[in-house]
């Protein structure tokens, strides 16, 4: 007997996203994935990022309420990911191509997928 999964094909236009942190309610501030990382870096070169679910209010990590998973992008092309994190990712990531922009997905297990971003130079 085969098992089938199903995804939801609006999984990710269900994503909490914002572009300003000031005012935010306690429910994004949670959420929101923080992205630390240097405004440029050179094309080929080893450079850290971290990201952090909860960094502007603190994000429960229990039984019934946790961050599932991170994952980690530079525009659209996928870097890295880890599971069941409790909000905090550390990579070291080299870009061989110029980005515009790092993207990081946190998801809730209650809240659902939350994306936060961060400018990024990717000089020659």
């Amino acid at each position: 007997m085969s098992s089938i999964m199903h995804c939801e094909p609006d999984f990710f236009s269900r994503m909490g996203a914002l572009k300003h942190h000031d005012g935010l309610a306690d429910l994004q501030r949670m959420h929101l994935p923080a992205i630390a990382a240097p405004k440029s870096v050179r094309k080929g070169e080893l450079f850290e990022v971290t990201v952090k679910v909860g960094r502007y209010a603190g994000h429960p990590n229990e039984p019934g309420h946790y961050i599932e998973f991170i994952e980690l992008y530079a525009d659209d092309t996928y870097l890295a990911g880890t599971c069941v994190t409790g909000g905090f990712m550390n990579v070291s990531v080299v870009l061989d191509e110029v980005y515009n922009r790092l993207r990081a997905v946190g998801c809730c297990n209650l809240h659902g997928p939350w994306q936060g971003q961060k400018e990024i130079e990717v000089m020659d």
